[in-house]
């Protein structure tokens, strides 16, 4: 990693006292800085959805981003392993590798040894990563929009106009989101499938209904989920999912998903994802 004017430019973007409340109240004086409850992840012109697990500022004043997700929405592989009571990971993509383990300041770019100042976290199962370590790994165009709250990602080299733009106090307050309701809890067997062509019926890596498949594509029965559902998918035990449940969406079906039966698409490889196995969980099907 090659600290020149750009990288001097992020850590003024991505160290945020000017922008955030980042004093942590007295009583937890001794924790991390988690007050990165409003800012907005973007990549390219679409903004980063995290369904349970949401951005955080640690000690050092640098925003933590949930790497499975911003990770997928970047459309890079990710694979992880144990490291005691730590966790190891590679996100890559067909030019840059980036290796790390959670708790540790040295990473591996593209083969290299660097220092990092703020370390990836574990968190409730979760693995946090620096949005700068992401986009100086990965050469990406990155901007922080100060109004609105946005880290924009520019993957695609452009530069990017908001795709949110924060309403006032009033507004905020008047059009708060409650909290998905769900019409029935189904009890299934779930597994796990990639985008392996044996593992979709020659079909390649997309779902029933055409899309490309992504974390949150789920195969279902429709006779007991109805394509197109969404879904918030609870009990399993598994490293690489979010942690309090995955929200998902039911777009794929499969000739051995029939009955109380769903199959949780894994952005990673076959041999990761047999780790899944068969598994009881909740499925709850939520109001539109």
């Amino acid at each position: 990693m090659k600290f020149g004017l750009k990288s001097v430019l992020l850590a003024c973007l991505f160290t945020l006292p000017a922008i955030l409340p980042v004093c942590a109240p007295a009583a937890y004086a001794d924790e991390p800085v988690r007050l990165a409850e409003d800012i907005k992840v973007q990549v390219n012109d679409k903004l980063v959805q995290f369904p349970d697990a949401q951005p955080f500022v640690d000690e050092n004043h640098k925003l933590q981003v949930p790497a499975r997700v911003v990770a997928d929405k970047l459309g890079y592989q990710v694979n992880w392993e144990p490291a005691g009571s730590e966790v190891k990971i590679t996100i890559k993509d067909n030019k840059n590798t980036l290796s790390l383990q959670t708790g540790n300041k040295s990473v591996m770019v593209n083969g290299q040894h660097e220092k990092i100042e703020s370390a990836a976290e574990l968190v409730d199962g979760r693995v946090y990563v620096p949005v700068r370590l992401i986009s100086d790994s990965f050469e990406i165009q990155t901007q922080w929009d100060n109004q609105n709250r946005i880290a924009i990602l520019g993957a695609d080299g452009n530069y990017h106009a908001p795709a949110w733009y924060r309403p006032g106090p009033a507004v905020q307050t008047a059009f708060q989101a409650p909290a998905p309701t769900y019409s029935k809890m189904i009890e299934v067997k779930a597994t796990a499938y990639t985008a392996a062509p044996g593992e979709n019926g020659g079909y390649g890596a997309v779902d029933f209904m055409g899309n490309p498949l992504s974390l949150g594509t789920i195969a279902v029965d429709p006779s007991v989920i109805p394509l197109g559902s969404k879904v918030l998918i609870k009990g399993y035990s598994y490293m690489g999912l979010p942690a309090n449940g995955l929200y998902a969406t039911a777009t794929d079906t499969g000739g051995a998903i029939k009955g109380n039966r769903i199959d949780i698409f894994l952005p990673e490889s076959r041999a990761q994802a047999s780790l899944f196995g068969m598994q009881n969980v909740q499925v709850y099907v939520l109001n539109p």
